[in-house]
This record gives structure tokens, sequence and C-alpha cells, in this order.
């Protein structure tokens, strides 16, 4: 018997180096997505997305900054392609770091290829940085310390929320 605790959408990202070892427990787990990283799939990036599928989970691919967006083209191209593509903002690893504006560049390339692809960023995401994030495109935004460190984190997560509202509803028209 399960129990639903939640009906939230659970993402995990998942920077490891064997990926495909857990998408069979965190399946059970009932997550919602399943984000790998792109450096460490390449061998078997096709398998990975279909056994993330058969779970019952939404596959996504990240990319560290270094790494260029090119990468993730085939994935997004496959067959079977993932359906987000995270774009680190920060070097993995550790929050609490300074925000990397040039991988904007990254985003705006995937919006322009991809106008209907869920973009996500990570790392160094908070209300001094939000508005470039949105207006480059991203939809998804991951934000740890920019609210677990506010003092008041409903009003950091409703300016979060609307810079991407606003952003989208400007790109529609």
């Amino acid at each position: 018997m399960s129990i639903l605790l939640c009906s939230a959408y659970l993402d995990c990202h998942l920077m490891v180096t064997y990926p495909i070892d857990y998408v069979e427990p965190l399946g059970k787990a009932g997550q919602s997505g399943f984000t790998f990283h792109v450096e460490t799939a390449k061998e078997n990036w096709q398998e990975l997305i279909h056994r993330i599928k058969s779970k019952g989970m939404r596959p996504g691919v990240a990319l560290k900054p270094e790494t260029p967006i090119e990468e993730v083209y085939p994935l997004l191209e496959a067959k079977d392609p993932v359906e987000m593509v995270l774009v680190m903002t920060v070097q993995p690893g550790f929050g609490g770091q300074k925000f990397m504006p040039d991988m904007m560049d990254k985003v705006r390339d995937l919006r322009k290829k991809y106008p209907s692809l869920d973009i996500e960023v990570d790392g160094g995401l908070g209300p001094s940085t939000i508005d470039l994030a949105s207006s480059a495109g991203a939809n998804c935004i991951v934000a740890g310390s920019s609210v677990f460190g506010a003092s008041y984190p409903a009003q950091v997560i409703s300016q979060l929320c609307k810079s991407v509202q606003d952003a989208q509803a400007g790109s529609k028209k």
C-alpha cells in the first residue's frame, strides 16, 4: 500500500556518476522528475531516459557551466527526448554561490531553438537575479539560499514567481 503525502511536483536533480542506479528507487519513492547531468550519462542517456519514463517520471538533463549547450541537443531531438533542461548558474556542489549571468546565453539559445521547452536554472537565484533568468527564457526556478535565508521566505517566493509569470506573459504578446 502506498500513501500519497504530497501532490507537489518533486524533481530529483542528481549529480552522481551512475544516475541509472537511482531510477528504480526514486521511481518507487514517488518522484515526479529525474534530472541527471549530461556529463555523467554520455554513454547511456537513451537507456536512462527510457528507464526514467518507464517509472512514470519526467526526464530532465542538467549541464554544468563549462559544458557547451550543444551537448544537450541530441537529448532534446531524440525519438525519446528529455522534457526539461537545467542550466546550472553556479558550479554544482554547495549553496550560497554567486549567480553566473553569462549562463543566460545558454538559456536564450535554448528558448530560441525550443520555444515550448521547460528551462530550469539553479544557482544564485533570488530577488536580484530572477529578472535576468526569467527574461532570458527560464520558466523553472530553483532557489535555495535566497528563500531559506530570507526573513520572509513567502515574499521571496512570490517575487520569483511573479518575475517568471511576467516574463512568460510578455513573451506571448
